[in-house]
């Protein structure tokens, strides 16, 4: 329905009023029309300002339109704010534009006419009924928004917000939406950054996301936290947008206005409008006293970052496709190899009783897990997800087989329950203790010749990348704001080199011979016993798998798998003891043994191992090369850093779960533990975050231990050469973490207190004012975190410059004509207008041309004072404007 219509007021004034509703003009009905059955009242429109005070950065508006009606009109009721748009113009002049407000209209039945009375408010006021990104509106989802959230510059946020509002805000047509700002803020002095803040500063996306759908920040709390950490301030006058501070609008000069979005300039000339018996419209004027504080207290809402990437094993993320873990294989086990260990084996492979006190039975579980934020590639292909392609919800045991055969790696989870055969303790087993593991299968051949063994460059490369991580595009700021100041990604958790598990035989070979004889007196896997860490003797050992459609059925046997996953036991051999290590065939030593190459990419950079200690100081953040910039795959996969552990001479380096390296001395001011890789100022970090496990190193044992530079390849053979690998079942981590810390430049008498900015005090009176809170804030350098007592976080909260990739530490007010720290500016600003008494005078002046302006001065000659107008109403029939003006502080 269109609907317009228009009168002349007692000014002479025409006023139009236009409504669209559904965006549909099919029905056009004309106000003041007895087909239409519709008029304007007595007092048939006022537009009201909504502002409260001078703290108020959307300066709202609403508008009132009175009708007489002699029909319900249903598409006056709005279920949404967009539904219905209304204009009002006077003279061919846009006053207001908005929306009626959804769900408050109501008209009750009546004879003849009845009055009905439309609610309406302005763009800025309609934003409070959008989230960010309209979030929650049709097929707009909420994690595959936050997925898509980036890092973001002021200017992009602010006119996606003031464009999707004001799309359809022009209902006569052929008028330009403008965005005007007065240049009042600016990221430094520079003549040619004056009007350019809003481009220059950008921020996570991710802040307004929050932690869940019903976080998400609305439209108008968005635009407002932009415009509070400026001190800025935005107004609709119609069709346009005015952005300023309130210093510019006190001051006694011209504003020159320029359009964010063209660059077009509007100058609004400076007048002072004395007032008088000439344009007051009556004598009903109030004048109160402004409220007075004798203190301002800023609270900075920290939003930090702790988690550089999603760990893979983050039980909030993880989720299965099968609703339960199941049985997946059984150990076998009697050490010894006499007699009594021997008959006990055999009578456990054909499922009877034994009570041999050194027999043993595990049954091992596994749950397929899965982690939105990482896949995992079936042999390099990262269009197909090992968790995708095999987590159908059915043969859960799937995977783990393909695995034991197999490069590529997966999220499991693992548990077991053991049953000693001597059976001196028959208490059941109340509950199953899964554990999550990050599993890269290798499936050694326990083979140590040239050429024979497996996994070798060949069998690793084909397979890269054995997982991904790729972090929300908005990433962060991970590079401190001052040079003295060192934050740390620190990589933490445990790993293990899991031996291949030599049987002595497949369990369908000894299930399947009821004799166990060779000849007739010669038993068949006599002495055919594995290494045990609890018998000198050795082991009879085999494994069993099982399989089951669903997690719910009983598990059958699989005879077909004799090979699977090999779990972690903690009971196989522990093989190779470790003496020193090298890189290449240098005669270095190092203390970590690399057992997964990894490239960690955060915006445009990568961090590179290049020395040979692992210590702190062999990383480097270096340009991020891709494949196709590089001369080979060598250059390419050299950018890449290592995870691995410490051990200690005598240290066995298979079969041993380490954690990892730590690299982190007490002198480096950071409480953790794990390998730290630094980033300083200089690194200019900041960005998306891209993880990838490229695969197992290719580690060679002898003497020394070595590395090739590049992760897949070996170095040189000598005879006395063990490819570790080779003797490797898979390698697990479990309690993977990489977080970010900092130094806090190497101070410990702050604490994780709330940042503060305090204004001066006056002792004549008390009356705080410490409600005001900033969540978007400043960067902090070392010696501002002592001044406030805080540690220093890498926090989503701070904007950062988009020219020098830093954290903003401070922006420059051409009002105060300073540079300083937005906090500061906010607070001086406010402390200067609310610590003396101000007055506040509403007056009501004739609405004519040359006497009201958003922007002009008023002067009283009864109070000698100067005066800013905070908010106009208007009566359009009375041709009225009442001004809420306020004295200027000097």
């Amino acid at each position: 329905m269109y609907l317009h219509g228009s009168f002349v007021n007692q000014q002479g004034d025409t006023i139009a009023v236009h409504i669209v509703t559904n965006a549909d003009r099919t029905n056009s009905i004309e106000v003041g029309t007895d087909a239409a059955g519709i008029f304007f009242t007595a007092d048939p429109v006022e537009i009201k300002s909504e502002v409260n005070d001078t703290f108020d950065h959307l300066l709202r508006q609403s508008a009132s339109i009175r009708l007489l009606s002699r029909d319900f009109i249903a598409d006056f009721f709005c279920a949404s704010c967009r539904d219905a748009v209304v204009n009002i113009y006077r003279d061919g002049v846009c006053l207001f534009a908005g929306f009626i407000e959804p769900q408050t209209y109501s008209q009750p039945y009546n004879d003849v006419y009845d009055e009905v009375e439309l609610n309406c408010i302005d763009a800025l006021s309609a934003l409070q009924y959008s989230k960010y990104k309209n979030v929650g509106s049709a097929g707009v989802l909420y994690k595959l928004t936050k997925a898509e959230a980036g890092q973001r510059t002021f200017y992009d946020i602010v006119t996606e917000i003031l464009n999707g509002i004001t799309s359809s805000i022009d209902i006569v047509g052929g008028r330009s939406i403008r965005y005007l700002y007065d240049g009042s803020k600016a990221v430094d002095n520079k003549s040619g950054n004056r009007y350019t803040v809003f481009k220059h500063l950008a921020i996570s996306e991710l802040l307004f996301f929050g932690g869940e759908e019903d976080d998400v920040w609305q439209q108008d709390e968005v635009l407002e936290e932009i415009l509070r950490y400026l001190n800025l301030h935005i107004v609709q006058d119609g069709l346009t947008f005015y952005i300023f501070s309130w210093e510019s609008v006190k001051d006694n000069a011209a504003i020159s206005w320029r359009n964010i979005v063209n660059g077009q300039i509007d100058i609004t000339a400076f007048k002072a409008v004395a007032i008088c018996n000439d344009n007051v419209a009556d004598c009903d004027t109030t004048i109160n006293v402004g409220e007075v504080y004798n203190q301002l207290l800023l609270t900075c809402k920290i939003e930090s970052v702790e988690r550089v990437i999603e760990s893979p094993l983050d039980e909030d993320l993880l989720t299965s496709p099968f609703f339960y873990w199941q049985k997946y294989c059984t150990e076998f086990s009697a050490d010894g190899e006499g007699k009594s260990a021997y008959n006990a084996f055999k009578a456990m492979c054909h499922d009877k009783p034994t009570d041999y006190g050194a027999g043993r039975i595990t049954d091992w579980f596994i749950q397929v897990m899965a982690n939105s934020a990482w896949i995992f590639p079936k042999n390099g292909n990262t269009a197909v997800d090992l968790a995708t392609l095999y987590g159908t919800g059915k043969n859960q045991q799937t995977l783990p087989n393909w695995l034991g055969e197999n490069l590529g790696a997966a999220i499991l989870s693992i548990g077991n329950v053991e049953i000693n055969t001597a059976k001196n303790d028959n208490s059941p087993v109340s509950k199953v203790n899964m554990t999550n593991y990050l599993v890269v299968s290798v499936n050694g051949n326990d083979s140590d010749k040239e050429g024979e063994y497996y996994p070798d460059a060949n069998d690793i490369k084909p397979n890269i990348p054995y997982a991904v991580y790729t972090g929300n595009n908005a990433g962060g700021n991970f590079s401190p704001a001052d040079d003295k100041v060192t934050n740390y990604i620190v990589l933490s958790g445990k790993i293990v080199l899991n031996p291949v598990m030599k049987m002595t035989d497949t369990y369908r070979a000894l299930h399947t011979d009821t004799d166990w004889r060779i000849a007739l007196m010669i038993p068949k896997w006599w002495h055919e016993t594995v290494p045990s860490r609890d018998n000198g003797d050795g082991r009879y050992y085999t494994r069993k798998y099982w399989k089951a459609i669903e997690p719910k059925d009983e598990v059958t046997w699989d005879a077909s798998t004799d090979y699977g996953l090999v779990p972690f036991t903690g009971k196989g051999p522990e093989r190779y003891e470790f003496k020193y290590s090298a890189i290449g065939d240098s005669t270095d030593n190092i203390s970590k043994i690399s057992v997964l190459a990894c490239m960690l990419i955060i915006g445009d950079k990568c961090v590179v191992e290049s020395g040979t200690q692992g210590q702190t100081s062999d990383f480097e953040w270096k340009t991020y090369k891709t494949r196709e910039q590089c001369r080979d795959d060598d250059e390419y996969y050299q950018q890449c850093f290592y995870i691995g552990f410490n051990p200690k001479i005598g240290d066995k380096l298979v079969g041993t779960e380490f954690d990892l390296q730590n690299n982190i001395s007490y002198t480096m001011g950071v409480d953790t533990e794990g390998t730290a890789i630094p980033v300083r100022k200089s690194d200019k970090l900041s960005g998306q975050v891209k993880f990838m496990v490229l695969g197992p190193v290719n580690t060679i044992w002898g003497n020394i231990t070595r590395r090739h530079p590049t992760f897949f390849r070996r170095t040189k053979w000598s005879t006395d050469s063990v490819p570790l690998l080779a003797h490797v079942s898979n390698i697990m981590v479990k309690q993977f973490e990489v977080k970010v810390y900092s130094d806090n430049g190497l101070t410990n008498n702050v604490k994780d207190n709330d940042i503060i900015y305090m204004s001066d005090t006056r002792e004549e009176f008390t009356n705080k004012k410490d409600n005001l809170e900033f969540k978007i804030n400043s960067a902090l350098t070392v010696t501002e975190c002592q001044e406030l007592g805080v540690v220093s976080t890498i926090n989503i909260s701070t904007p950062i410059n988009t020219e020098t990739k830093d954290g903003v530490l401070t922006i420059y007010d051409y009002n105060k004509g300073k540079q300083a720290k937005p906090e500061q500016i906010y607070v001086d600003s406010y402390y200067t207008e609310y610590h003396l008494p101000r007055i506040l005078m509403e007056q009501k002046l004739l609405d004519r041309g040359g006497i009201i302006g958003l922007f002009y001065h008023y002067t009283h000659p009864a109070l000698n004072k100067a005066f800013f107008v905070q908010g106009i109403s208007r009566n359009l029939i009375e041709g009225r404007a009442d001004l809420k003006i306020k004295e200027i502080d000097e």
